[in-house]
């Protein structure tokens, strides 16, 4: 598995996906780097400025402004990261690389769970490349604790993880590059509307059973939307709230990779 992981890497690197992300997570820290500044009020204490705005105590307006970068850069690239990665989960499994691996024995999980860890890999040091620089300048200047921002950007890959496996299940029906990328895309949209449902879906729909039927797709389905607010709120109060969106998340990462592995064994390469 290992093996396929560096392998997944190197593909990355070689289809360009990888230099793409870093080039965009660098543009994306120095602009941020560069939009906010810090000047010493009289008491001492420095106070954070979002160009000419003032936006308070660095103490207090560090975390905030964290919280924003993470819910917005966090959103840009979770979904550029789907169209980088989604493609190393079929390249896994094209002709000739899939044939190479299972000629010396190696069991096809361990290929495509390589790939997928790649993918994972790839989507958290590119993310913390663009916001953790401020954090580290933030702590070095002012004293703002830099390891909320680490477990965010753990808790944005987690629901990453989830879209992951959703498009290496899908990938296993061998239908090209579209189709992972577009379910992934369509479950991340979903996302929010189903965690909203009461205002949006159920003004439009009246009937129990169709309610039922949406109640039942947003227990199933990743709550990445929530995992992004729990990640914003963690950041400001350091409270992580209810444990509902993480257990149903992780229980749908688990069964979706177990049925991915399972159909994946039975499938005539």
């Amino acid at each position: 598995m290992f093996a396929a992981y560096l392998h997944t890497l190197r593909e990355s690197v070689h289809r360009r996906m990888a230099l793409v992300l870093i080039g965009m997570a660098i543009l994306v820290a120095y602009l941020i780097f560069h939009l906010i500044t810090l000047k010493p009020l009289p008491t001492g204490d420095p106070m954070l400025f979002m160009g000419r705005l003032a936006l308070g105590p660095a103490s207090l307006a560090g975390p905030a402004v964290m919280a924003q970068e993470v819910k917005i850069t966090g959103g840009l690239w979770l979904f550029l990261a789907i169209f980088a990665s989604s493609p190393l989960l079929v390249a896994a499994l094209e002709k000739g690389w899939v044939e190479l691996t299972l000629t010396k024995g190696v069991p096809r999980w361990r290929v495509l769970m390589g790939a997928y860890f790649g993918g994972l890999t790839l989507y958290a040091v590119t993310l913390g490349m663009a916001t953790l620089p401020t954090a580290v300048w933030l702590w070095a200047k002012a004293g703002v604790a830099i390891y909320p921002l680490i477990a965010a950007i753990g808790l944005q890959v987690f629901g990453f993880a989830a879209l992951m496996a959703l498009a290496a299940l899908v990938c296993t029906t061998r239908t090209g590059i579209a189709l992972p990328i577009i379910v992934a895309v369509v479950v991340d949209f979903l996302s929010p509307v189903l965690a909203n449902r009461d205002k949006t879906l159920f003004l439009f729909f009246t009937s129990d059973w169709v309610r039922g039927i949406f109640n039942w797709i947003y227990r199933i389905l990743p709550k990445n939307s929530e995992i992004v607010s729990v990640s914003e709120s963690y950041l400001q109060y350091h409270k992580f709230g209810d444990s509902w969106p993480f257990w149903s998340t992780g229980v749908f990462i688990v069964v979706t990779l177990a049925l991915t592995m399972w159909l994946l064994h039975r499938k005539s390469l």
